[in-house]
């Protein structure tokens, strides 16, 4: 998970067709409106004829900014539709605990959920989703959509380690991204003039660009302990050539790739960073970059919505450009995904009208809309789009690092302690309490331990 991401409140009016527009129209307008081959009539008569109309649908939802996005256009759904969207928001921890408690019981709180994708490990292998994939609803995989998104919602992952127990049960698709983040590269355009490509050519420019004595620095961190550290290191871990697990999960962190990318992280780079890097989360680091005292860094798309392209914080809106966080030493780029999906619990009572929901936000047309109300998107038409790349910039260097493509957590519901322990080594020997070596030594030996005492590796 990564408990400081950003969603982006509805704010844009301007691009292509908007809310506004939107609520104006009629069935017939919709219809019209439509782009792609599954258009607003289209998926109004397919409502028609589905299951006895109820009067609302119960979403379990984030509560923060992360839902925006679907309360934007949850009118236009009621107008067409004549059924209710209940919003019903919890706090991450507690959407989580609500969640899992409902659901071993046998009984749901929900119609529709809300879910961040790390969790797909733990609903998907205790059975507590919906196939979207099968009868009745067969949803086929669109050519609109990364592939990436599919397999983010499948259960069991199509690649790299399974969990004990699951690698033979059926894959089906449980879950269709809603909120599309994926982590991406910011810099100031007009101080370097070309993309970092690889990370040696971002430390060559935030050596030249660094002015620390007048509060300038080349290299914004995010640091803190846990999730943000690790967040914020993963993709260079990987770039460096180095993982936490290899497909049996063993643990196979403690290597020279990793050391090397440690060693990296926490000496040239936050030589030209800021001072007490090691206590910054995701929004110290992009109001750095945001109100001008900071080069460059990565950045989650829901943060430059609500940060860096903000006109009532940035500073520097205009003088910034984004891409795919770069390249190291394995000669790959490995932008980080970390997606907010939309599943049907298996005890929904409303199965039938959630998928159609779902398949009405999650539609190349209403997702057109989300986008200029400031959501995050996910498709491909979406995120090139003309219009909307010249009000969102960071919208290309979203599609680029979707098609990477981007990778995910492990998939284990073991992966919260693992970040963790991780976090922890990873933040001391950002903090100097630690040294590279000792940090990554001592996360491998408390890793194994604790995935051997959960039966993963003997």
């Amino acid at each position: 998970m990564d408990t400081a991401r950003y969603g982006a409140h509805a704010r844009h009016e301007g691009v292509g067709l908007t809310r506004r527009k939107f609520l104006g129209m009629g069935t017939a307008g919709l219809a019209g409106a439509a782009l792609g081959a599954t258009t607003f009539g289209e998926i109004a008569r397919s409502i028609a004829v589905a299951a006895p109309k109820p009067s609302q649908l119960n979403l379990g939802v984030v509560a923060g900014v992360e839902a925006s996005g679907l309360r934007a256009i949850a009118p236009a759904w009621e107008k067409t539709t004549g059924v209710r969207l209940n919003f019903i928001a919890y706090p991450y921890a507690s959407l989580y605990e609500k969640n899992v408690t409902a659901f071993q019981a046998g009984t749901s709180l929900f119609d529709v959920i809300m879910m961040d994708d790390p969790w797909m490990p733990k609903f998907g292998s205790e059975g507590w989703l919906t196939p979207l994939d099968a009868a009745p609803f067969n949803l086929k995989r669109d050519p609109d959509v990364f592939p990436i998104v599919y397999d983010l919602g499948s259960w069991p992952p199509p690649s790299g380690p399974i969990p004990p127990g699951e690698a033979n049960k059926p894959r089906h698709i449980y879950s269709i991204t809603i909120v599309g983040n994926v982590e991406i590269y910011m810099y100031r355009r007009d101080l370097i003039s070309a993309a970092p490509q690889t990370w040696d050519a971002v430390l060559a420019d935030a050596k030249r660009l660094n002015k620390a004595a007048s509060g300038f620095y080349g290299y914004a961190i995010r640091g803190a302990k846990g999730n943000p550290v690790i967040s914020d290191w993963s993709p260079m871990l990987r770039a460096f050539g180095g993982q936490v697990f290899d497909d049996q999960w063993n643990v196979v962190l403690n290597s020279p790739q990793s050391v090397a990318a440690l060693k990296y992280f926490v000496g040239p780079l936050k030589a030209v960073a800021q001072p007490g890097a090691d206590v910054a989360d995701a929004a110290d680091r992009s109001r750095l970059v945001a109100t001008g005292h900071a080069a460059q860094s990565t950045i989650w798309p829901a943060e430059a919505s609500d940060i860096t392209e903000n006109p009532k914080v940035s500073t520097v809106r205009g003088k910034l450009a984004y891409t795919v966080v770069p390249a190291g030493p394995a000669g790959k780029h490995y932008p980080l995904i970390g997606n907010w999906l939309l599943g049907i619990p298996a005890a929904a009572k409303e199965k039938e009208w959630a998928y159609r929901f779902i398949t009405w936000a999650t539609s190349t047309s209403v997702q057109k809309v989300y986008a200029a109300d400031g959501g995050i998107p996910f498709r491909k038409s979406v995120l090139t789009d003309p219009s909307l790349n010249r009000r969102y910039p960071y919208f290309r260097a979203m599609a680029a690092s979707m098609a990477a493509p981007p990778f995910w957590r492990p998939r284990t519901p073991e992966w919260s302690a693992v970040e963790t322990i991780l976090g922890t080594h990873v933040n001391a020997a950002l903090a100097g309490t630690e040294s590279p070596e000792q940090a990554i030594g001592k996360a491998t030996t408390e890793i194994t331990q604790h995935m051997r005492e959960t039966g993963y590796i003997k």
